[in-house]
């Protein structure tokens, strides 16, 4: 990466058609990026410390949530199947953050298995698994906002170090987790 490369602020809308990647659409911002979740026309947007919510179709950015407590606080975002809940990872304060679609927080998670949590992945079921890079370990967080429980799925005993992503393959059942120490991706199945 280029010093260009970090002042561009902007995403970037690619299509995968008969195995060609098309690029369809530049969305110029006025920050950076840190993490991007997407339910039906909108985007919402990890800045670090704020999240946004980006109207696709009308191009109107809203900040929804802000923390400035820290300086990862807004690390990574994902949504639920129905578009009422938006996940935080507070890496900062090794915290989970659920709100709800206008921005009010929910509630907050913390546990002892969830030492600063990276990436977060909201299955199609529902389904929610935070990547931990101190344990490197990911979790399952189950339940509704206020009654979460935490269960670790997989951690060194996988090959996990330092997980920097996570998602899920339901046809496969397997967790697919992005090593940031070594560059590699490590695939586990669920039982």
């Amino acid at each position: 990466m280029n010093k260009n490369d970090e002042d561009r602020h902007e995403i970037v809308l690619i299509r995968v058609k008969a195995g060609n990647i098309m690029k369809t659409r530049t969305i110029k911002l006025p920050y950076s990026c840190n993490g991007v979740a997407h339910h039906d026309d909108h985007l919402f947007i990890a800045t670090l410390s704020t999240l946004h919510a980006f109207n696709m179709a009308s191009g109107q950015d809203k900040q929804l949530y802000r923390d400035q407590t820290g300086k990862n606080t807004v690390y990574r975002c994902a949504v639920s199947p129905d578009g009422s809940q938006i996940f935080i990872t507070n890496y900062t304060e090794n915290q989970l953050i659920t709100l709800n679609r206008e921005g009010t927080k929910l509630s907050t998670l913390t546990h002892p298995v969830m030492k600063e949590p990276r990436a977060i992945h909201v299955t199609a079921q529902g389904h929610v698994f935070v990547s931990c890079r101190s344990l490197g370990n990911v979790v399952q967080v189950v339940g509704s906002a206020g009654t979460q429980t935490v269960t670790t799925l997989g951690g060194k005993e996988n090959g996990l170090t330092e997980s920097w992503s996570v998602s899920f393959n339901s046809n496969t059942n397997t967790l697919i987790v992005g090593q940031f120490e070594n560059d590699n991706i490590v695939e586990f199945k669920l039982k």
